[in-house]
């Protein structure tokens, strides 16, 4: 994948707001459920379900709109938004389903983001090594308790979704900081053409 050039470095302003914006909302989704355990297993199951609507929402935007990365990154980013979107709508419009399958689908979901995580911090050379490596932990992170929560059914299902809450509690961090890097990429470009 090719580096960006300084004139493509800059990504919408708009963009990076909403990022950190989309990362608070996942952030206080995902400590929501770490705050009520009371809750029944379903309601929680929807409220992560809603984290990972606005995670696919924030990918796909990244995706149709980020300029200041490269094609296959866009790309990345807008076919694992889909895929986000497509697996909460599946959660949402059938919550009746078991308690199992719906865990699977947020386990899967949460592999995709941090599989994307990761490709974007290994790939994205605009972005500042610091960040670079922290999307990068945050990925590997993710597709770790994206794992342990699909294979550790057997556990008890609110242990399971509590490992999904803290696996999008990290993805709302990884919204943020890409956020707060598109930012700093904007206020870079803007320095150089003055």
């Amino acid at each position: 994948m090719r580096c960006l050039g300084t004139s493509e470095l800059k990504g919408p302003g708009w963009l990076s707001a909403l990022d950190i914006v989309l990362g608070v909302i996942t952030i206080v989704l995902s400590a929501v459920v770490l705050a009520n355990p009371g809750l029944d297993i379903l309601t929680l199951i929807l409220i992560l379900a809603g984290a990972l609507l606005v995670v696919g929402l924030a990918r796909i935007l990244v995706g149709a709109f980020g300029k200041h990365i490269s094609n296959g990154l866009r790309s990345i980013n807008l076919g694992a938004g889909l895929l986000e979107i497509v697996i909460t709508i599946m959660i949402m419009l059938y919550p009746q389903d078991i308690t199992q399958t719906l865990i699977q689908l947020l386990s899967v979901a949460l592999f995709v983001h941090g599989v994307n995580s990761a490709v974007i911090g290994g790939y994205a050379r605009t972005l500042p090594s610091l960040l670079r490596g922290l999307l990068v932990v945050i990925g590997l992170l993710s597709i770790a308790l994206s794992v342990t929560a699909f294979i550790s059914i057997p556990i008890g299902f609110l242990s399971v979704v509590y490992i999904l809450a803290i696996g999008y509690l990290l993805t709302g961090i990884s919204e943020i900081i890409q956020g707060i890097a598109g930012t700093k990429r904007s206020r870079m470009t803007v320095n150089r053409t003055k």
